[in-house]
């Protein structure tokens, strides 16, 4: 399921339109090629949620936001943006194809612009060890009976997520088996080709392999499989910092209550802003935690909206018969503390 206002591109250049093309998929947006015909491009204009033209382009119609100029020459686009005023910015493709993913995530996220309903969480640790994929898990399985939650998990080396969830056996595609390309793609197309568990928790992860496995998730990949799951229900994307997803309400930093960690989460929190995520902080207590949720806090001038203290047997539980149905309370109460940070 694409979001309801489409992308509308009017690019001449074979190269820099397929860059754009593939842009759109990523942000969950629908396409309407309107190539340099002025007819097709004047009836799209005004409902399309961005504009992407270049120098062949029809003139627009009036001043809008959301125009964009694309190209791939840095010297041609900055000649031709300067004779668009009407357009926002220029970017070169493929070279700024990350930094026009997030002006378009910017816009989904400026008022009078209708949100999706689905919701997206990060969880990214600032230590190894951290609990981060304990804690992803646990907001799916807080949520299975009314948001049918699909777990992502963007670790080549985690091993495979769908073992922490006590579902390696289950038939199911993994990344390298599925390809969101161009274009719309339904939520639920994908999550029937995935793993789940019992109670609903759609699970994407890696496969294990003993031999070398060519499949590598780049940041393209990621977003445009996030951009369509993220049309509906919950989905928490298990991730390293570099690939949080421009298609993100909400970053989960997990971070110990330990001085590494912490100076850590503040240079990832400072990277989410600069491209604007929002984010906040789970503290994670460990026996050696020598900071407080409040000494975090000074340290990275975020918020910290939950705690989560140590859980006894629960890593043994997680080993022999994956996480339980039921929670234990700290992490219960810290899962239903994040998701309501994002309105569930």
């Amino acid at each position: 399921m694409a979001h309801t206002s489409p992308i509308l591109i009017a690019v001449d250049d074979v190269t820099v339109h397929s860059e754009a093309t593939h842009l759109a998929a990523a942000a969950g947006r629908a396409v309407v090629d309107a190539g340099t015909d002025p007819g097709a491009f004047q009836r799209h204009f005004d409902s399309s949620f961005a504009v992407l033209i270049d120098a062949d382009a029809p003139a627009p119609l009036h001043n809008r936001s959301g125009i964009f100029v694309v190209g791939g020459d840095a010297a041609a686009i900055a000649s031709q943006h300067a004779a668009r005023p009407e357009a926002e910015a220029a970017f070169v493709l493929p070279a700024q194809a990350a930094d026009l993913l997030r002006a378009l995530g910017s816009m989904a996220r400026s008022p009078g612009i209708p949100r999706e309903e689905g919701k997206v969480v990060a969880v990214v640790g600032a230590a190894g060890g951290s609990g981060t994929s304990t804690l992803g898990a646990s907001l799916c399985r807080a949520r299975t009976q009314s948001h049918a939650p699909t777990l992502v998990d963007a670790h080549r080396y985690s091993g495979g997520i769908d073992l922490l969830l006590g579902i390696e056996e289950r038939v199911g595609a993994r990344w390298g088996d599925i390809a969101v390309g161009e274009g719309a793609i339904a939520r639920e197309d994908i999550r029937r080709a995935l793993p789940s568990t019992p109670d609903g928790i759609a699970v994407l992860t890696c496969s294990r392999t003993t031999i070398r496995d060519p499949f590598v998730l780049d940041t393209p990949a990621l977003e445009r499989t996030v951009a369509a799951l993220g049309a509906t229900g919950l989905t928490v994307v298990d991730c390293p910092a570099r690939l949080v997803p421009q298609r993100c309400d909400l970053a989960v930093i997990v971070t110990p209550g330990e001085v590494r960690a912490a100076a850590a989460a503040a240079r990832i929190a400072a990277e989410l802003a600069a491209q604007s995520v929002p984010g906040v902080i789970v503290a994670r207590r460990r026996t050696w935690s020598g900071l407080t949720a409040s000494d975090i806090e000074r340290v990275t001038k975020v918020h910290v909206v939950a705690e989560v203290p140590d859980a006894p047997g629960l890593t043994r539980k997680v080993e022999t018969g994956g996480l339980p149905r039921h929670l234990p309370r700290g992490i219960g109460r810290a899962a239903a503390q994040v998701l309501a940070e994002v309105g569930l």
